[in-house]
């Protein structure tokens, strides 16, 4: 649905479509796709070169994001449905000036949370980040990309901190001090 929507709205941009194992997307599903210019991505196959320690659903977004062919990424879940093509993001005078753009989610980590000082960052009264859609330019901004991907590959502690990996970006943000864009908008039911 998402993918359709997206080339329904003119957007002509290349795609990749991660997924992991044929369990996820067998290969009926990745022809279905093929019309629509999709690049499908097992993750499983990348991990026999590049392996990784946390294989979960969260975990991949980081992952996918490093290894993407793409040296800047927007990244969509499949349940995040644009309803204008996206291209236009990437000219974005925001974006160019810090090399990635956050959505807000619901909530905020709060002072008292213990990840702050695990992580030794400032806390900060900000929203947490919405992970479902996040535009990065990955040689800008790889140094926190690769603390995220860190992070995420020490999930079994740092979820039991944090709201799954959405936050572990804006963790990785902050820590390693990269300026990023946060949409003002925020996000409503």
């Amino acid at each position: 649905v998402c993918i359709n929507m997206i080339r329904h709205l003119g957007c002509t941009l290349p795609i990749e479509l991660w997924f992991q194992g044929p369990e996820e997307m067998d290969q009926r599903m990745v022809q279905l796709l093929q019309p629509l210019g999709v690049r499908c991505v097992d993750a499983k196959e990348v991990e026999k070169r590049f392996p990784r320690r946390s294989s979960g659903g969260w975990e991949l977004k980081s992952y996918a994001i490093i290894h993407s062919i793409f040296e800047e990424v927007l990244l969509l879940d499949a349940d995040n449905v644009p309803c204008r093509d996206p291209a236009f993001l990437f000219e974005e005078v925001e974006y160019r000036r810090t090399g990635s753009i956050f959505w807000p989610d619901y909530g905020s980590l709060g002072p008292e949370r213990a990840i702050w000082s695990i992580c030794d960052i400032a806390y900060h009264e900000e929203s947490e980040f919405e992970s479902g859609q996040m535009l990065i330019n990955k040689k800008t901004c790889w140094k926190p990309l690769a603390l995220t991907f860190w992070f995420n590959e020490h999930s079994d502690f740092f979820y039991s901190h944090i709201h799954g990996d959405k936050e572990t970006f804006h963790l990785a943000w902050r820590k390693i001090k990269q300026p990023y864009t946060m949409v003002a908008t925020p996000i409503e039911s």
